[in-house]
C-alpha cells in the first residue's frame, strides 16, 4: 500500500426514521452512530471513511459523513 491511511473511531449523528403509525408520544431522537474506518478524505464539508483498503489502493465500504454531524474522532493505533 503506497499511501498510509489513518484509522479512526468516529461518533456522529444521523437522521432517524420511525416506521408505521405513531400514537401519542414517539421518540423523536437522532441516531447516535459509531463508525470505525480509514480516513480517505477530510474536508470542511465531509469526512469520508473506508472500511477496507487493499494493498493496491482500492476502497470498499465507504461512508460519507457530513462534518456538522461529527461529534468525536479518535485516532486508533494498530499494533
Amino acid at each position: 500500500m503506497s499511501k498510509k491511511f489513518q484509522m479512526v473511531l468516529v461518533e456522529w449523528l444521523d437522521s432517524n426514521e420511525l416506521h408505521g403509525w405513531q400514537y401519542g408520544e414517539y421518540p423523536a431522537e437522532l441516531a447516535y452512530c459509531k463508525s470505525l474506518g480509514y480516513i480517505i478524505d477530510n474536508t470542511d464539508e465531509k469526512l469520508v471513511l473506508s472500511q477496507t483498503i487493499s494493498d493496491y489502493g482500492a476502497h470498499m465500504g465507504i461512508t460519507i459523513i457530513a462534518k456538522g454531524c461529527v461529534k468525536y474522532i479518535k485516532e486508533l493505533r494498530i499494533r
